[in-house]
């Protein structure tokens, strides 16, 4: 059961740690310019390349709906892709659709309305001492991703 802290809770924090696997990822932070911040239906098009050919990740950045939300930055899977080949944006204000190449996979990006490229984001990790990665055989885990359930 996930929850929030109120006065007098007593319930203990958790932390749920994913062991990892081989598959690549990308995440992105959208910034709008003309359009709204928060990028709020942007539209974005990954073309990533894979083994078998080229293969295209949609997403539209919401909130998400009804009881719960949904992050504002994107973070898209890519499975066995062996690159990213670009990254196309469609701003809801202006209706310009942005192209942004030179992504490398498995790393945090900012990407504001109306640049060039794409800013790399460096976001705090730790090694969980006696658990997953205290070998060296997992990645580090990402501060970000921390769920804390009641």
């Amino acid at each position: 059961m996930m929850g929030g802290a109120y006065s007098g809770d007593t319930a203990h924090n958790c932390l749920f740690v994913n062991p990892g696997n081989h598959n690549h990822w990308v995440t992105l932070t959208l910034e709008g310019v003309h359009s709204n911040r928060i990028a709020l239906g942007a539209e974005i098009c990954l073309t990533a390349e894979t083994p078998t050919g080229e293969r295209k990740l949609y997403r539209t950045v919401s909130t998400g709906g009804s009881f719960g939300n949904n992050p504002l930055r994107q973070e898209i899977g890519l499975g066995n892709a062996t690159g990213i080949k670009q990254v196309s944006i469609h701003w809801p204000a202006t209706g310009i659709t942005q192209v942004v190449e030179g992504l490398s996979m498995d790393r945090f990006y900012r990407i504001r309305e109306g640049d060039t490229q794409a800013t790399p984001v460096t976001m705090p990790t730790f090694k969980l001492p006696g658990g997953p990665g205290a070998s060296g055989a997992s990645a580090p885990m990402v501060a970000s991703s921390l769920i804390t359930a009641r």
